[in-house]
């Protein structure tokens, strides 16, 4: 019996070494993607053309947790960031739970090497900006370990999509999540009929359209949401950010993130 004892305690051992080793290495990344980005923020900067006043949009907000802007950014700066997210799609994790989510997801991670546009939009102090005075408190980008920080959304296939679901806060402060189109098309070139939908407490559904160069900015603990399913031919890609008045968190909250991006970017997620 204490043999078995003594294996048990030298196997946990090996175990518990190889993951501080694990994380002290994903400590370091993330530490050297965090000093590299600030030239993507410079490099890439972003061109609003919304002639809309973000201060205008408060009181929609505080009322209904959501609003939405058409023809956010310039068309060319718009281009610049779709292509960026076409180039990604061969390097995004496929992920399927059946009634619940089917598509694919680029992570944070993979951003900063594949989309570096993509990271400059989600750290530039001019979207901040916009995202405060949205929501009526200053707001900050989600950890580096977060994977879902910033992502690209792509649905591409028959079927592709997310059923209702509120987005879960793991953190001190509010959080907020802000949706960005890149891509909305059907087999025949038009606008597919795939679209962001919000569930109102009477039961009624609203729909957000999500044309190109449409920005969605909600509270996604308040808010019932859903992407309703792609058809043949379709092509849907957005950009998704998260931000949050307060991002500290603790262990319990921290693991419960990870188990939910287990759902993203597979089981390695627990422990990346």
């Amino acid at each position: 019996m204490w043999r078995w004892a003594i294996a048990a305690a030298v196997l946990i051992s090996i175990l518990l070494t190889v993951l501080i080793r694990h994380r002290r290495h994903r400590r370091r990344l993330l530490a050297e993607l965090a000093i590299q980005r600030q030239g993507d923020v410079d490099q890439y900067p972003v061109t609003i053309q919304s002639t809309v006043e973000p201060g205008s949009l408060a009181e929609a907000f505080k009322r209904e947790y959501i609003v939405r802007i058409e023809n956010f950014v310039s068309p060319e700066y718009l281009q610049s960031l779709r292509a960026e997210a076409e180039r990604s799609v061969p390097y995004m994790t496929p992920s399927f739970i059946p009634t619940h989510k089917k598509g694919r997801t680029l992570s944070y991670e993979k951003i900063h090497s594949h989309a570096p546009g993509c990271l400059g939009f989600y750290h530039s102090p001019v979207v901040h900006e916009w995202v405060t005075t949205i929501v009526g408190m200053p707001v900050f980008p989600t950890p580096d370990g977060d994977q879902s920080s910033l992502s690209i959304l792509c649905y591409k296939e028959k079927g592709d999509h997310i059923n209702w679901h509120y987005d879960h806060n793991f953190y001190r402060g509010r959080h907020f999540t802000v949706l960005l189109s890149l891509a909305n098309e059907s087999a025949t070139g038009g606008l597919s009929q795939s679209n962001y939908l919000k569930k109102h407490p009477d039961g009624q559904d609203q729909v957000f359209g999500t044309s190109p160069n449409t920005m969605i900015v909600f509270e996604g603990a308040r808010v019932l949401h859903k992407a309703s399913p792609t058809t043949e031919g379709d092509l849907r890609i957005m950009l998704s950010m998260t931000y949050c008045a307060d991002p500290r968190t603790n262990v319990l909250k921290e693991f419960a993130r990870r188990v939910k991006d287990t759902a993203f970017y597979g089981i390695r997620a627990l422990w990346d």
